[in-house]
């Protein structure tokens, strides 16, 4: 009897161990979007590119994956570049494509924060990837922009449902996330563009989203504010306070009076309109409309974001930025005219 027990342990531990090489060696893990792209260095050992597979959670036992490397005679294999990942791979594909797939050349672009989408095209247009026409043509274009007939957006769409937030008129402006990005030099537009989009969606998280529906709030709108945060105000820590600020003047029926939102339509830069730009007639002249403008004036980071959502409760209303880039905020417009004449002579 003992001996019967015993033999049947030893078969259970077999039937575990072989269980678990299988798993280790043929099982197939889920590689996220932002570790898709994986890069090796020139001269990195196998115990080194293990080790970033780990990090990443692609590789999920350093043993198994180094003596499936060493069985299949690969050590020295391995080619030094970038290569994309498929969504599944087990480590014995893993080793196939990180041993025989040619290598890509890639490009660090840099989108920065609060930039429009003809800010985006023209930097990546001078940065040799492709013309702005190409870029307006998968991102659309303010007005000329419909949601059914763009089928890029509506394949987005289905990846990413915060987008289902957006207007019918709008194009992909404040979605498009301000980062620093890895891409292949061959990349497509809508390659990048999907890359940006994919980035929002993961910075935005359902915490935020949550937040804003548990205000009673579009998200859509929020997002636009965001916008409008970041173009007015360069400090993290102002800019929650701004928001408040806006928030408030919707709230008491006062126009936003934000220079950027019509800077935005005109082209502008200035900071300070003169009286004939601000009799422009257009819903981005918040001087002259009292809503929100339709559409994003621009791509926000997470900290605009997330004090168009989290303002920070103020006696302010007003507020203007000093020619040094201090922020004077005052409660009453008496103040504000003083701070003014004082700071803006």
């Amino acid at each position: 009897m003992i001996k019967r027990i015993t033999i049947f342990t030893a078969i259970l531990i077999f039937i575990i161990f072989v269980t678990s090489i299988g798993r280790n060696i043929f099982g197939n893990v889920q590689v996220s979007e932002e570790f898709r792209q994986f890069n090796i260095e020139q001269g990195q050992s196998v115990k080194e590119i293990t080790r970033n597979l780990i990090n990443k959670g692609i590789v999920k036992n350093d043993f198994w994956f180094r003596t499936l490397v060493w069985l299949k005679g690969k050590q020295t294999d391995f080619m030094a570049g970038s290569f994309y990942l498929p969504e599944k791979v087990s480590p014995a594909d893993l080793i196939r494509v990180l041993t025989t797939q040619a290598k890509k050349e890639t490009k660090t672009i840099k989108i920065l924060e609060g930039w429009g989408i003809n800010d985006i095209a023209e930097y990546l247009e001078q940065e040799g990837l492709f013309s702005k026409e190409e870029f307006f043509r998968v991102v659309g274009k303010e007005a000329s922009f419909k949601t059914s007939d763009n089928d890029f957006f509506n394949e987005l769409a289905i990846d990413y449902p915060l987008l289902k937030y957006k207007t019918a008129v709008a194009p992909l402006e404040g979605f498009l996330f301000p980062d620093t990005y890895e891409i292949y030099a061959d990349s497509s537009v809508k390659d990048v563009v999907g890359k940006m989009v994919a980035n929002f969606n993961k910075k935005v998280t359902q915490d935020l989203i949550d937040e804003v529906e548990a205000q009673g709030k579009n998200f859509y709108k929020v997002l636009i504010m965001a916008s409008i945060i970041e173009a007015e105000v360069p400090y993290d820590d102002e800019r929650p306070i701004v928001s408040d600020i806006f928030w408030s003047r919707m709230n008491i029926g006062m126009p936003l009076q934000s220079c950027a939102t019509l800077n935005y339509k005109i082209g502008g830069t200035n900071p300070a309109l003169t009286e004939e730009q601000l009799k422009i007639d257009s819903v981005y002249n918040t001087y002259m409309y009292k809503d929100l403008p339709p559409t994003p004036i621009g791509n926000p980071g997470i900290s605009s974001i997330r004090s168009a959502i989290y303002p920070q409760d103020s006696d302010y209303l007003f507020f203007l930025s000093t020619p040094e880039g201090e922020t004077i905020f005052s409660k009453t417009l008496n103040e504000h005219n003083v701070a003014k004449q004082k700071y803006l002579k």
